[in-house]
């Protein structure tokens, strides 16, 4: 299949490809294109005008918790230093699709995947057949049970849970009006809402996510990703389960849980852990919290797997990670 034509843009810098969005409202973007390219060859809200950032050596940069969006998905996934201070990053890392698509995956690609659903990620033909959906060529979402103007795509980046319970922040640049960058910086937990169109990133006209800065504190938090998809190798999650424990004298000092491919956008879910915060993580504990965590997540039938299995299933992610963080509880206190 066939890309469409766009006119395309390959920038030397940071402040060129920002320039060149400024001066293109509405141009695309595209870094690995892992994702992106299939999406425009299926006729998915293609633009005329891509700007590449497969040039912008300033994405590329790696500074101790600093690491740009640029950087393949590989070279993180083999980085010494990552699988070393961030386990379960490098261990996320490494159930994203396949090792050749690793190879030219990006991590700010990964952060800024667009929605999916199965009515969506089709040929323009099969759609057009189907009666397509709001965010193709439809009217309406033709997941919710009633016609209506939201999209409830959903969110299936494997990283974001992850770099949720480990606190990261974004740092993200526009164009100046009078020339070089506007810069700042937003927690990830903040990065990510709205519904499946409109606003599921906070990226404002122009803006490029530049770099990931993972928290400070974040080696004091043991972590653990588990994920559900139809194979274990190639596909998007189902659904995905980050949990992290920080430990003090063998409990729980703080406990956190983020979650995948259940919403339009990743989440934190902070009230299946308040109640758990000095335990030990004992097996009913670990129930309790699994428990909560599937009576919040509402999935929708607009993925292959049904609805209701993917709900169960978040119950059984989530145990299965909380029970891997417990051999560090012998480590001490932190």
């Amino acid at each position: 299949m066939k890309l469409p034509d766009f006119e395309l843009e390959l920038p030397d810098s940071l402040e060129a490809a920002a320039a060149a969005l400024a001066e293109a409202p509405g141009a695309g973007l595209v870094a690995g294109g892992t994702d992106q390219l299939c999406n425009w060859k299926f006729r998915i809200r293609v633009p005329e005008r891509v700007v590449s950032l497969a040039r912008v050596p300033e994405l590329r940069r790696r500074e101790g918790r600093i690491l740009g969006a640029g950087l393949r998905l590989a070279e993180l996934e083999r980085d010494p230093e990552v699988r070393e201070r961030w386990p379960a990053l490098a261990e996320a890392l490494g159930r994203v699709a396949t090792p050749l698509v690793r190879e030219s995956a990006t991590l700010g690609g990964n952060l800024c995947l667009d929605t999916r659903c199965f009515h969506l990620q089709q040929t323009r033909e099969w759609r057009e057949a189907a009666g397509s959906c709001l965010k193709a060529e439809g009217p309406a979402c033709r997941v919710l049970p009633k016609p209506g103007d939201r999209c409830v795509a959903t969110y299936s980046g494997d990283l974001a849970p992850v770099l949720l319970v480990l606190g990261a922040r974004l740092h993200l640049a526009r164009a100046a009006a009078g020339g070089g960058l506007l810069r700042r910086v937003v927690e990830l937990a903040d990065f990510h809402g709205g519904d499946g169109i409109q606003r599921f990133r906070d990226l404002q006209p122009g803006e490029i996510l530049e770099a990931v800065e993972i928290a400070e504190d974040a080696e004091a938090w043991t972590a653990a990703y588990e994920k559900l998809a139809l194979r274990r190798a190639f596909d998007f999650p189902e659904g995905g389960v980050a949990a992290a424990v920080k430990w003090e004298h063998g409990r729980v000092r703080d406990l956190r849980l983020a979650t995948t491919a259940y919403d339009t956008v990743p989440r934190l879910h902070p009230r299946p852990v308040l109640q758990h915060r000095g335990s030990r993580l004992e097996d009913e504990r670990i129930e309790a919290i699994a428990r909560d965590l599937e009576a919040e997540v509402q999935p929708l039938r607009n993925t292959f797997l049904p609805p209701a299995y993917r709900k169960r299933m978040a119950r059984v992610l989530a145990r299965r990670a909380l029970r891997r963080l417990r051999p560090a509880a012998g480590a001490g206190p932190v």
